[in-house]
C-alpha cells in the first residue's frame, strides 16, 4: 500500500531564518522538498518490513519562506519521537544559512501478529493450536506484540484472553524450571570435583535464577543456580 498525504492543522514550525515575501522564488526552499525528505526518511525506518508504512504528512504553512539550502537537507527524529504513530520529524539545512523545521506526521505500520485463537483462561500453558496470526496496526498495540510463536509456546498466561486478543509479552510468564517444595538434585562443585545430594527447593526459579535449597541430609540451606529441571548447581 503506497504512502498517502493529508492536510489538516498547521504543524510545529521552525526555529531558523525566514526571508522576505518579496524575495525571488529561486531563493526560497520549496516546501515539497522538505516533505519529500520526511517521507523518504520515515519510509527508510521501515524498509525491512514486508508491508510499506502508511505515511500521512500535515501540510506545512504555505507562508513559510526559508532560504534555499545550498547543502543536502538532513532529516532526524527529535528526542523522544518515534517513527510510528503520531510523530514529528525535524528537517535541517546545515549550511551556510542554517534553519530547522519540524514536520508532523502519522505513520501506520501493519504486520501479522500472534493472537488468541479462542478464549484462553488464565494459567493456560500456550501450545500451537492456541495461537493464530492476524494483521494489526502496530502503533495501536501499546502493550507490545509477538510475531514468533517460539517466543510464546510453553509459557503460561498471566490473565485470560478473549478470542482474537493480541498476546503481548507481558501477558505471559515462563514456567519455573524449579518449583518451591519439589525435590531437586543439589550439585556442589569444588574445583574439578562434583558432589551431588538431594534437597528441597524453597522458592520457584527459572533457568539461570537463584534458588535456595535445604539439603535433606544436613538440613543446611544453600543457594545455587537453576540449570535444568530439578537441578541446582552451587559454585557457578
Amino acid at each position: 500500500m503506497g504512502a498517502s498525504r493529508w492536510f489538516s492543522a498547521i504543524p510545529l514550525i521552525c526555529c531558523g531564518l525566514a526571508i522576505p515575501a518579496w524575495a525571488a522564488d529561486e531563493a526560497i526552499q520549496p516546501l515539497d522538498t522538505i516533505q519529500r525528505q520526511v517521507q523518504d526518511f520515515l519510509s527508510a525506518q521501515h524498509r525491512s518490513r514486508a508491508e510499506p508504512p502508511q505515511i500521512r504528512l500535515n501540510d506545512l504553512d504555505p507562508r513559510l519562506r526559508l532560504p534555499k539550502c545550498a547543502a543536502a537537507l538532513e532529516a532526524f527524529l527529535p528526542g523522544g519521537a518515534k517513527p510510528v504513530g503520531n510523530t514529528s520529524v525535524g528537517v535541517r539545512c546545515p549550511s551556510p544559512r542554517p534553519w530547522t523545521v519540524y514536520q508532523n506526521a502519522n505513520v501506520k505500520i501493519f504486520d501479522r501478529v500472534l493472537v488468541a485463537s479462542r478464549f484462553l483462561a488464565k494459567g493456560t500453558i500456550l501450545s500451537a493450536p492456541d495461537l493464530i496470526t492476524e494483521r494489526r496496526e502496530l502503533s495501536a498495540l501499546p502493550e507490545g506484540y509477538e510475531t514468533v510463536p517460539g517466543h510464546l509456546l510453553g509459557k503460561q498466561l498471566r490473565r485470560a484472553l478473549a478470542a482474537g486478543a493480541v498476546v503481548a509479552p507481558q501477558a505471559v510468564k515462563t514456567l519455573p524450571l524449579i518449583k518451591q517444595g519439589e525435590t531437586v538434585t543439589l550439585v556442589i562443585r569444588q574445583g574439578a570435583m562434583e558432589v551431588s545430594s538431594s534437597g528441597v527447593a524453597l522458592n520457584d526459579a527459572e533457568r539461570g535464577q537463584r534458588v535456595r535449597v535445604r539439603n535433606e541430609t544436613s538440613q543446611r540451606v544453600v543457594e545455587g543456580t537453576a540449570t535444568a529441571s530439578r537441578r541446582v548447581e552451587v559454585g557457578r
